[in-house]
């Protein structure tokens, strides 16, 4: 299980684990509140990494589909209720990637980035345009290329 993340501290699998979450939440919740659409485009988009994806994050999203849904209360929960406060914590926690992302093998690195880049899109799509499609509300869009977190193919030694 996870055998790309077994030498990190618990405190950084926990953030490689949720960092597809705690995105989702930042795009969707980024216009000041999180919908229902956009809860379930977050938990549909999980489910569906879990056998769409690459082999080395499959079995990321496999762990994280096992409990999605209450996983995703929890978290939205915990998190502030003002939105700006909401977004500059969820960037912070986000940034910290930065420092993870080296410790991991470069090919886990540049898929793991584009899926969280790919989480970003999804859920600034799903609430927005014809069927979901093509309106991104500006508040999502300052958070849309993930500006917190360095690619890691922009970034090698």
């Amino acid at each position: 299980m996870l055998e790309h993340i077994t030498n990190l501290t618990e405190k950084e699998k926990n953030l490689i684990l949720h960092a597809p979450m705690y995105v989702s939440i930042l795009i969707a919740g980024a216009d000041g509140e999180i919908n229902d659409t956009e809860k379930h485009r977050i938990l549909e988009l999980i489910h569906t990494k879990t056998f769409s994806e690459k082999y080395e994050l499959k079995e990321l999203y496999k762990t994280l589909d096992i409990d999605a849904a209450h996983e995703l209360r929890q978290l939205i929960a915990a998190l502030p209720d003002e939105t700006v406060e909401r977004n500059n914590y969820l960037s912070d926690l986000l940034a910290g990637l930065n420092n993870i992302l080296p410790k991991l093998e470069h090919r886990f690195q540049v898929q793991f980035y584009k899926s969280l880049r790919q989480f970003a899109h999804y859920i600034a799509t799903a609430d927005g345009g014809f069927w979901g499609l093509g309106n991104v509300k500006h508040s999502e869009a300052e958070f849309l290329k993930l500006p917190m977190i360095q690619n890691p193919e922009e970034n090698q030694d």
